[in-house]
């Protein structure tokens, strides 16, 4: 009789052990669920969010810049409107708020269509003001000419003030046409002779990062297919989730990315896109905290064989990403540039007259129906200073993606639109150096094929 009490007593004990170990992985399971449904935006409980307006290499613009989105928005948002400087020794006009992002990001719109309405600026969108992650800014120095005493009174206008709307500033809404108009007819050109065909659609943005100037926009709002570009930004959205600590950069992680960016490796890619939810995973993650890429979507791995067609980007949110990467303002921003700037071909740089110390910093994109790169070129002007432009060119041929318009073999179509790239970034880098930077550049290569001015 002892041995059967003593065997039910075990048996109570065993059962008893086992239902509260089942309460408690029912209690994980509630927890971790929970915690993976919770929004994305808990995630920026500890971080505070400013809106930007402007960024620039001269003060003076911030300051003239400032004064017109204080008159825009009015003086109770006008108390907080700050011209301030950057790591870098860019000059800024922000907007010091320091919310969370969600309402930093309805301010940013807001203010971008009141800012676009009283004409201070012709760009719409995040063109015009976009959230950033607060960076403690020291404020910019207050200029005065040299010389000047304060006890000195200021000379009385004669000039009734102004009433008029506040007029676009030059450097901010004016291109540079003459290279643009080069482009455009260079391109036509090509056309012509038959080098492009009537079918190509061709998208071309060139910035000025140094003097945060757009130089030429040709086609930039136009969404193309993605082709390898798509890479950059699921590169954004893997440093996105390091940051905020829900992945670790492991040494297998560095390896892939090294593998998806300097070889274009579209195994290493997939590998990624799994690692963050799938295509849909990596969609929410830039659409919740990246909107400003609104023409950018990721919906599909990369096939075997690489005939990614699904996936979309434009010139104009490439450019985007690349300026907001060399300013600092995306996670993780150095270990980015220094993928990019891992040693690979180009068609920027590579087969150019361009000088060998400038460094590239790119990503290309190449399919049967697409042929593209982007990135940014650092360069060094003629008093030894470095600066850095983006330049951005994507040739589209969507009849190419069916295969009974494949007349030609796939690797002759690519090197003639490369080559196309290569001409037109030569002239970008004569453009940027001679024009903006005072340099005198003489390209005598490719037997007359180089674009001219």
């Amino acid at each position: 009789m002892a041995s059967v009490s003593t065997k039910w007593r075990n048996v109570d004990v065993l059962s008893t052990l086992s239902f509260f170990m089942t309460r408690i992985h029912t209690h994980l399971f509630i927890c971790s669920l929970i915690s993976f449904l919770l929004p994305v935006s808990v995630s920026f409980a500890a971080r505070t969010y400013d809106v930007s307006y402007f960024w620039g290499n001269k003060q003076q613009y911030a300051n003239t810049y400032a004064s017109k989105v204080k008159q825009a928005l009015g003086p109770n948002i006008a108390k907080k409107i700050k011209v301030v400087r950057n790591q870098k020794g860019l000059y800024g006009v922000i907007y010091d708020r320091d919310g969370n992002y969600e309402t930093a990001h309805r301010v940013a719109r807001s203010h971008a269509k009141l800012l676009r309405q009283a004409g201070v600026t012709k760009a719409k969108g995040y063109d015009a003001a976009f959230p950033i992650p607060d960076q403690h800014y020291s404020s910019a120095p207050s200029k005065k000419p040299s010389g000047e005493q304060k006890s000195k009174p200021s000379t009385p206008s004669t000039k009734p003030p102004s009433k008029q709307r506040p007029q676009p500033l030059q450097w901010d809404a004016t291109l540079d046409s003459n290279l643009e108009a080069s482009i455009d007819r260079y391109i036509k050109g090509l056309r012509f002779k038959g080098v492009l065909s009537s079918t190509d659609r061709t998208s071309f943005v060139v910035y000025d990062v140094t003097q945060q100037k757009k130089v030429v926009s040709i086609n930039e709002d136009q969404k193309m297919m993605a082709a390898s570009l798509i890479k950059n930004f699921v590169m954004l959205a893997y440093f996105h989730e390091v940051e905020h600590k829900r992945l670790e950069h492991t040494t297998k992680n560095r390896q892939q990315l090294r593998q998806m960016i300097q070889r274009s490796a579209n195994t290493s890619t997939n590998y990624f896109i799994r690692l963050l939810g799938g295509p849909r995973g990596v969609e929410r993650i830039l659409k919740w905290n990246y909107p400003y890429f609104n023409q950018t979507r990721v919906v599909e791995y990369i096939p075997a064989g690489g005939r990614t067609y699904r996936n979309t980007t434009s010139a104009r949110d490439l450019n985007k990403f690349y300026n907001q990467l060399w300013l600092g303002n995306l996670p993780y921003s150095n270990k980015m540039k220094y993928y990019f700037g891992l040693p690979n071909g180009d068609r920027m740089h590579d087969k150019t007259c361009i000088p060998s110390n400038v460094r590239v910093y790119h990503k290309t994109g190449t399919v049967y129906g697409l042929v593209a790169d982007s990135g940014v070129l650092a360069i060094i002007d003629s008093q030894g200073k470095r600066r850095a432009y983006i330049f951005t060119g994507l040739i589209e041929d969507q009849t190419k993606t069916s295969l009974r318009n494949r007349s030609e073999a796939f690797w002759s179509w690519v090197r003639r639109r490369s080559d196309t790239l290569r001409r037109v970034s030569e002239a970008v880098y004569e453009y940027i150096y001679e024009v903006h930077y005072g340099g005198s550049f003489d390209c005598r290569a490719h037997a007359g094929q180089h674009l001219k001015r």
